[in-house]
């Protein structure tokens, strides 16, 4: 049997981003939710109706859980973490401005 290291402690800034992912996380899936739960009335009334308001929810709770994650400001910069201009990189693994590292104390 191995023992698992605990986690080190997170700063305040790199709680706030993971908050934000979280947001993300439980957007989408509320959205995909509600998706699949207008695809099931769209097919029970023949209509196509309900499966675009269920796309549209969807897409609508994508993007409600994006905007806060893309706007995380960089504990050392203060710039947004993974936007630059029109460059939106949500998978960067370093601040698009400073290059500081994810996961890492401003200090």
């Amino acid at each position: 049997m191995s023992r698992s290291t605990p986690a080190p402690p997170v700063s305040g800034a790199w709680q706030d981003y993971r908050n934000r992912r979280r947001l993300l996380l439980c957007t989408a899936l509320a959205g995909a939710a509600v998706f699949a739960l207008c695809i099931f009335v769209a097919r029970a009334r023949h209509s196509v109706g309900p499966f675009y308001w269920g796309l549209a929810v969807l897409v609508g709770g994508i993007a409600w859980g994006t905007i806060p994650l893309a706007d995380f400001p960089c504990p050392k910069c203060g710039e947004p973490f993974s936007q630059k201009g029109w460059i939106r990189n949500l998978a960067t693994r370093t601040c698009l401005h400073c290059r500081h590292p994810k996961w890492s104390d401003p200090g």
